[in-house]
């Protein structure tokens, strides 16, 4: 019998089981909750359905009202990429900040007269939340 050899070197087990546990390091840091999960169209979410007609956000010549912070003494800005907005009983407005800052926008104030569709604001940090993207 001739027997056949390769030059290349047989995979060892323990390079095996060290590759596989290292998948399983960046795998569980990565999904710490498990892995995701396709959910079937009947276990999802489904929300209000969208109204077309709500334009409470737009003014009487369709453009979007925006407001921008106002930044005071020659300060930095909080409002950097707002992300989630909420709103608390009382009516004021909160968002989460791309470097995960919560912050609360109140004093809102139109820019000018001659520009309705802009509006300044007073934007205040209320908490850091940590490490962020």
């Amino acid at each position: 019998m001739v027997s056949a050899t390769t030059s290349a070197s047989p995979i060892s087990v323990a390079s095996v089981i060290f590759v596989a546990v290292g998948i399983h390091q960046l795998l569980s840091k990565q999904f710490p909750h498990g892995r995701p999960v396709d959910l079937a169209p009947s276990n999802r979410h489904s929300g209000s359905p969208l109204d077309p007609s709500n334009d409470s956000l737009r003014l009487s010549n369709g453009k979007l009202t925006k407001i921008y912070e106002r930044v005071e003494n020659e300060g930095s800005p909080l409002l950097v990429g707002p992300e989630t907005i909420m709103f608390d009983a009382d009516g004021t407005i909160f968002t989460l900040t791309q470097q995960s800052k919560l912050v609360s926008i109140t004093d809102i104030q139109q820019k000018s007269e001659d520009n309705a569709a802009i509006m300044t604001a007073k934007v205040t940090e209320v908490a850091d939340l940590g490490i962020g993207r």
